[in-house]
């Protein structure tokens, strides 16, 4: 059966997240960076060009845009609560504890640097998960401690005691030096104290001993970030998110919000989608890139995210098939656009890192 085609009569308004759409592969230090090139993008520079600006409350990174676009009110003090969040589509159960995620890591040396990479390269399997959190809870599950590892990349820890810290974000620490973005606070030094042995205990599992025979790294510690109780969730204006990133997932649960992964071509959203309203579509797959310096895979999705997306979304706005699109990147307001925006002929074009 073919597709129906909404047609325009129903009204839908885009919402893309892009993460890493604005930043330069080459703008962290260490590791093997190279300047982002020159790239021919004409229909996502006249979106950038001709689109009204529109402010979020406070978006540093990803997962606090995606708790801004949910209306959610964090204390800015505190920790953003990503853990209750995702360990509820992780765990399959909502649960309003104190929870934190406790991520596992490599740390590589560099000089005096010890750089942090993220499960995304590791490669762990969840035989191997599950075999160093029952070796860590063989020393703290006397101390009260509980961790989970509800997948391979995504730990959760619940303490005896709430602690008084402030964590970074893991998102944000990959590919940096960690000694920056160490927990701070009033508990911070019995917390970094924690993170060594943990890092002692790790250093001699057998798990570990495995990796490195078969030349793999090492999961040489973990990451606390992200603790909190489970959040209060407003009414959401939704009508589907369209999204395989954890922690607009969980929220699209919790706010029992229609979800589905996001399809190949906007062309393929576009003759399926038959909901009227706003669409979030999130597209995180810039994020890595940058993150690591992958010059080469952040063109691929700036090319992909400009011949797949943004061309045929322009079409279908000027054809009244939508009716809005708004981009949305880390710590930059969004960019809105609508038909009529785009007869703003006179604002010229300009490159991406230009918006900055």
């Amino acid at each position: 059966m073919a597709p129906a085609n909404p047609g325009p009569d129903i009204a839908k308004h885009v919402r893309l997240v892009t993460p890493g759409l604005l930043d330069s592969p080459g703008g962290v230090p260490h590791g093997n960076r190279s300047p982002a090139p020159e790239l021919a993008i004409p229909y996502l520079e006249t979106l950038l060009a001709r689109s009204d600006r529109v402010a979020v409350r406070s978006a540093p990174d990803l997962e606090r845009l995606l708790f801004d676009l949910f209306q959610i009110s964090v204390d800015s003090a505190r920790d953003l609560p990503v853990a209750p969040v995702t360990r509820v589509t992780d765990l399959g159960v909502i649960d309003k504890g104190w929870w934190m995620r406790a991520d596992p890591v490599h740390l590589r040396p560099v000089g005096d640097h010890l750089i942090l990479a993220d499960a995304t390269i590791l490669h762990i399997t969840q035989d191997e998960a599950d075999r160093l959190v029952a070796e860590l809870m063989g020393v703290y599950a006397e101390d009260g401690w509980v961790l989970k590892a509800a997948r391979p990349d995504r730990w959760y820890l619940k303490p005896p005691q709430v602690p008084d810290i402030q964590t970074a974000p893991l998102p944000t620490v990959v590919g940096r030096d960690v000694h920056a973005y160490l927990p701070q606070g009033k508990d911070a030094k019995a917390w970094h104290t924690i993170l060594n042995e943990i890092q002692i205990l790790l250093h001699t599992a057998p798990v570990n001993a495995e990796r490195e025979r078969q030349g793999q790294l090492p999961i040489n510690s973990v990451w606390f970030w992200g603790g909190g109780p489970l959040p209060e969730l407003k009414h959401v204006q939704w009508a589907k998110i369209w999204s395989t990133e954890p922690v607009s997932l969980a929220l699209a649960r919790l706010s029992e919000t229609a979800c589905a992964p996001v399809p190949a071509q906007a062309q393929e959203w576009l003759d399926q989608v038959d909901v009227p309203g706003e669409h979030l579509i999130v597209m995180d797959e810039g994020r890595g890139a940058v993150q690591y310096g992958d010059s080469e895979r952040w063109v691929r999705f700036i090319q992909t995210l400009e011949t797949e997306w943004i061309m045929p979304l322009l079409l279908a706005l000027k054809k009244g098939r939508i009716h809005s699109l708004t981009v949305y990147t880390e710590s930059v307001p969004g960019f809105a656009l609508t038909a009529k925006h785009l007869r703003r002929w006179w604002r010229r074009r300009r490159s991406l890192l230009g918006y900055r």
